[in-house]
């Protein structure tokens, strides 16, 4: 699963920097594999509670999350669609809660459902907002503030990758607490799936959706990493894919003489809505 879920989601740190042609892909995936094992390490712990108070803590029903959650996976990596592993077992988890009557916390299943509605709104504003008075700023000297933004992009895409780390796999990680192996293994596949699993939603999100300049790129991995990272801290799991897509959208909005190709975006916002009811549902009916 963490293979899986680095090559899927990879695209969500290091996707505009490779499609921005600032780092070579080798380079991007090796950082966003760095970033993703050092946020799980540190900050990883953050979410090691959280899925219990939706679901019992029994190892039959943790494999039936793991099994469905892969699954929808498998099939989101060949649609070349960047889907969150968080949707997928958030969603799978509250159908089995449901169906074993488990006494799980609604508050905290309402907050995370309002999290998932308010998040990509915020990334969409603060990256429109953002981006629009940022393209009002005269520029002096174009060769200095490209290489400062490629510089800040480079160390903006490895905080997004440790945030996701913590947030995606740290979740993921809560689901083995008893092997001293969980962390070592999971870094390995990691890496493995960052090199091995990723081309596709690499191009979708990093090309596909929209053409990115330096400027906006920066707004993008920015506004998304700090709503990922503010998530964290308050022990909510939060889709970067989400937050990363609607901070694109968000950033091609605000230069109207850029056309943008909508598709990609109705693709994934339809699979946001799709994966955890889809997840709840064959929770329900297989525990």
């Amino acid at each position: 699963m963490s293979a899986v879920v680095s090559g899927n989601n990879i695209s969500a740190a290091v996707g505009t920097i490779v499609g921005s042609r600032i780092v070579s892909r080798h380079f991007g995936l090796t950082l966003g594999a760095t970033g993703f094992s050092l946020g799980l390490i540190i900050e990883g712990r953050f979410l090691s509670n959280s899925l219990f108070l939706i679901m019992p803590e029994k190892s039959n029903l943790i494999l039936i999350v793991l099994g469905v959650s892969i699954i929808m996976f498998i099939i989101a990596t060949l649609a070349r669609i960047p889907l969150s592993l968080i949707m997928a077992i958030v969603g799978t988890s509250i159908g089995i809660g449901l169906r074993t009557g488990y006494n799980y916390d609604s508050l905290y299943v309402i907050m995370i459902i309002a999290l998932w509605i308010v998040a990509p709104i915020l990334a969409i504003l603060s990256s429109y907002f953002l981006n629009l008075n940022l393209s009002k700023i005269g520029v002096k000297n174009v060769w200095a503030t490209a290489r400062f933004y490629k510089l800040f992009l480079v160390t903006i895409s490895f905080l997004t990758a440790f945030t996701l780390g913590a947030n995606t796999f740290g979740l993921l990680a809560s689901l083995e607490r008893s092997s001293y192996l969980t962390i070592p293994t999971m870094i390995i596949a990691i890496f493995l799936g960052a090199a091995f699993m990723s081309s596709g939603v690499i191009r979708r999100i990093s090309q596909d959706m929209y053409g990115m300049r330096y400027q906006n790129a920066t707004v993008s991995l920015l506004v998304s990493s700090i709503l990922v990272e503010g998530a964290t801290f308050f022990a909510l799991p939060l889709p970067s894919t989400q937050t990363l897509t609607s901070s694109v959208f968000g950033t091609g909005l605000s230069y109207k003489t850029k056309a943008m190709q909508i598709r990609p975006f109705l693709i994934i916002v339809i699979m946001w809505v799709v994966s955890p009811l889809l997840g709840m549902a064959l929770g329900y009916l297989i525990a």
